[in-house]
């Protein structure tokens, strides 16, 4: 773990101070309050609240200026975001002996998932956090970040730390590398599943968030690092050429002309699959019960992880049969009367939907049916190429309102509806989903996609509760 300058020139000046801070709301008498710049808000107008409330120093972005009536030590740093990082990583230190980050655009979730899966089955104490929250400690699972800000993670890590956990699985997000929220941490391996298009609202370019991605590939590994790479993605060529130049790592490539790819897939009667995946010399035989194949290649690529990393590959494979589905990655929500299936995934992407529809072909025995809508406040140039997937893909299409947060449902419904065709828009979410599921004939297959395993529906900034899973099974003997 990378030591914090700041912190040591704050001790050499011999100020006293108990922890961090960069919430005026919540800062203690003695903390040191970090001014950090942020999109809604400046740090700075509050630092007036943090002295009152007794803060012992005062760290500010360099190029700011700041005019307190107050003597209190400030201190001006160069990157702020990087130096709350450091601070808090030191201030609440842990001991945790392997970490594993997974970034890319889909599959983080389902890979920390599986991983924490085949660990657990050979004997090792694991905890992820990521989309799903924390896995061990579930007080931390109230935001709505997948990588969580510096000291509210590093308070994490040390009560993880504190539980005697060997295994830390992370999923590093593009804005969490982007405001490096971990940049001080050091892992063991990194993962990259694929890179597709979204969160252009903060990024602005596919080339902005491609780099903020890599960040974790050069910026965070240890000079023994594993790096696992998904060579199946759209942007190989640019991901190859970043850690050729920026790595002193040779990477593990998965899937195209590698070492380690999947050479036969066997679909059997009952929903089974079988596949055949070359590892170097050897060639290894995989079963898995009603998996989606995307969540095949999620599986394999935690696999490789933990190969390369001196764990066994035959006891691994024979965790893949019983491995259970990943909450809201295409999980089955049950059959109506007439026996047409229902499925929930996360999908909120244009290459996500797609793969789920086509997921969802695949299974599907007579007509295919999606329900879905777009986050508001989010990228907005994916809407209509949502749409066109859908229409595409599925036979019937309702578009509804997912979390339109502070934006107009309506225009986010007219955004996807641009190149969607055979559509019904119905606003209402529930009513959406029990509508379709009322058409749907024996033979058909619905997903529900955008949400998954979220519990809330977010309007006008407020959560109200709301389950895919729990609204459809409601609805599934109508």
């Amino acid at each position: 773990m990378t030591k914090s300058r700041l912190l040591k020139q704050i001790n050499s000046d011999k100020i006293k101070y108990k922890n961090i801070c960069s919430d005026s709301r919540i800062i203690n008498k003695g903390d040191i309050f970090f001014a950090i710049p942020g999109s809604n808000t400046d740090g700075l107008n509050y630092v007036n609240d943090a002295v009152a409330k007794g803060a012992s120093a005062i760290v500010i972005p360099i190029r700011k200026k700041l005019k307190i009536s107050s003597d209190i030590p400030i201190y001006k740093v160069k990157d702020i975001r990087k130096e709350i990082s450091l601070a808090a990583f030191m201030v609440n230190s842990e001991s945790i002996e392997k970490k594993i980050a997974v970034t890319g655009t889909n599959g983080k979730s389902s890979v920390s998932f599986f991983l924490n899966y085949i660990l657990s089955n050979l004997g090792e104490k694991t905890a992820t956090i990521g989309t799903l929250g924390n896995s061990l400690v579930r007080k931390y699972n109230n935001g709505n970040l997948t990588s969580p800000e510096p000291i509210n993670l590093s308070k994490q890590l040390r009560k993880l730390s504190k539980s005697k956990i060997k295994y830390l699985i992370m999923e590093a997000s593009s804005h969490g590398l982007h405001q490096k929220r971990f940049y001080g941490l050091k892992f063991d391996a990194c993962i990259l599943t694929n890179i597709s298009q979204d969160h252009l609202d903060y990024h602005k370019t596919m080339s902005h968030y491609i780099m903020s991605k890599l960040k974790l590939f050069s910026d965070y590994i240890k000079n023994d690092s594993k790096i696992i790479v998904n060579a199946d993605t759209k942007y190989i060529n640019r991901v190859k050429s970043y850690l050729k130049k920026e790595s002193n790592i040779s990477p593990i490539y998965f899937q195209k002309n590698n070492k380690f790819k999947i050479v036969k897939i066997k679909k059997n009667k009952n929903n089974s699959t079988i596949v055949d995946v070359k590892f170097g010399k050897d060639l290894k035989k995989f079963k898995f019960a009603n998996f989606p194949l995307f969540q095949i290649y999620n599986f394999l690529l935690a696999t490789l992880t933990l190969h390369s990393m001196g764990h066994n590959l035959t006891k691994i494979q024979k965790l893949s049969l019983k491995c259970p589905s990943v909450p809201g990655r295409m999980e089955f929500a049950g059959k109506t009367r007439n026996s047409a299936s229902v499925y929930i995934d996360f999908a909120h992407t244009p290459d996500a939907l797609q793969n789920a529809l086509i997921e969802g072909s695949n299974l599907c025995k007579s007509e295919l049916h999606v329900v879905f809508g777009c986050g508001g406040n989010r990228d907005y140039s994916k809407r209509p190429i949502m749409g066109k997937i859908a229409s595409k893909y599925a036979n019937y299409v309702v578009i509804t309102d997912d979390n339109p947060r502070f934006e107009n449902a309506k225009k986010i419904r007219n955004e996807i509806i641009g190149d969607c065709k055979n559509f019904f828009e119905i606003p209402d979410r529930r009513n959406a989903i029990k509508h379709t599921i009322k058409q749907l004939r024996k033979g058909d297959l619905l997903i529900i996609a955008g949400k998954g395993h979220e519990k809330n529906q977010i309007i006008n900034g407020k959560a109200f509760p709301f389950d895919d899973l729990k609204v459809s099974r409601g609805f599934l003997k109508l």
